[in-house]
């Protein structure tokens, strides 16, 4: 079988494996040959927008994964939902979806240019007509629009899958992705250096500051990896960002314990990983953390500073026994390569 598979946090685990199975795969590019589309949640939807008619013309079959659709994109009150931003994500929209109008438009490339005048017009046509802005419009119209050209769309989570289905209207079937197990199951027993560490974008509802005030009164070491999408959020403990994973997943191998305060995941991929390099995980009791990780984590009350202190406490004095098993089998690249060709053979 031919694919062509766009992604980037878990498919790509998966292209080895449909390789050594004798199927042809293409990375992040498109070919009239194939026979499934596989598209990594929305990031990758305007890429196969502007492919549409050669899929439907050669009758290729869609598979999208789901990651999350984040509700608070969607209030009223955002400053993402004004008139301006409607505006420009629709410009924005209609440009991506059309290959000509996408290859106009980045004509004007922001580059180092002397010419004042080019300096000027560049970033301007790129801000007003080229700037994705992932509001309601966004979601609400152009991802269900692209959504329902699918043969088959998949949600992460359940808790994913009920989100879709009460904001979008679709309907989804369940399929969770994996982790990269190969790399993580080799990874060799690193020296710790941290007592615990979370991995995550700096954001409010990932509520990163509870980690900290509970790790300060028991005075460890703690580190916090992630890129800082709100500079307003100051926290009081060493926070970096790498880019590359690998490099991240080392740092993780390094701390004794991983700690997820997030009120909002649409699966938590992180704890999972934690969970392959046999440390304890510490979680906030929301409903996609318990379905993910099952009896694995300890749970805290959501914002409980105090709960999680305690929590930590438990770790720290060795009373966690760890039974991954079940995790590993369930979210290794094996099983997601297995759950996903169920799903292809059930509409080829």
């Amino acid at each position: 079988m031919n694919f062509s598979i766009y992604g980037l946090y878990y498919f790509p685990y998966i292209i080895k494996i449909l390789k050594d199975d004798g199927h042809s795969v293409l990375f992040n590019d498109f070919s009239p040959d194939i026979d499934v589309c596989l598209v990594e949640s929305r990031f990758f939807m305007y890429e196969v927008f502007r492919n549409l008619k050669k899929i439907k013309k050669n009758k290729i079959k869609i598979i999208n994964s789901i990651l999350d659709i984040p509700p608070w994109k969607l209030y009223y009150n955002s400053n993402l939902n004004t008139i301006k931003n409607y505006t420009r994500q629709t410009f924005f929209n209609i440009i991506n979806k059309n290959q000509f109008f996408f290859n106009c438009v980045n004509l004007f490339k922001v580059k180092d240019e002397k010419n004042k005048f080019i300096n000027k017009i560049n970033p301007t046509v790129q801000y007003y007509f080229n700037t994705t802005i992932k509001n309601r419009i966004y979601f609400l119209k152009n991802y269900r629009n692209f959504l329902k050209h699918s043969d088959l769309n998949l949600s992460l989570s359940k808790y994913t899958q009920k989100t879709v289905k009460r904001i979008l209207k679709l309907d989804t079937k369940v399929c969770y992705p994996c982790v990269n197990s190969d790399y993580l199951l080799n990874l060799p027993k690193a020296k710790l250096k941290y007592d615990a560490i979370n991995i995550s974008r700096i954001a409010p509802f990932k509520h990163q500051e509870v980690f900290v005030k509970a790790a300060k009164r028991l005075d460890l070491n703690i580190i916090i990896l992630g890129r800082h999408s709100h500079p307003s959020i100051k926290l009081d403990c060493p926070h970096f960002y790498y880019k590359d994973h690998n490099k991240t997943m080392n740092t993780l191998n390094e701390a004794a314990s991983y700690v997820d305060a997030s009120e909002f995941e649409g699966f938590g991929m992180t704890p999972v990983e934690a969970a392959f390099l046999n440390k304890p995980v510490i979680a906030s009791n929301t409903y996609v953390h318990r379905e993910v990780l099952g009896d694995y984590a300890l749970y805290f009350e959501l914002n409980n500073v105090n709960d999680l202190v305690e929590k930590m406490k438990l770790v720290l004095e060795g009373g966690v026994k760890l039974n991954n098993e079940e995790i590993k089998k369930k979210y290794s690249s094996i099983a997601l390569k297995n759950r996903l060709m169920e799903y292809i053979e059930s509409i080829i």
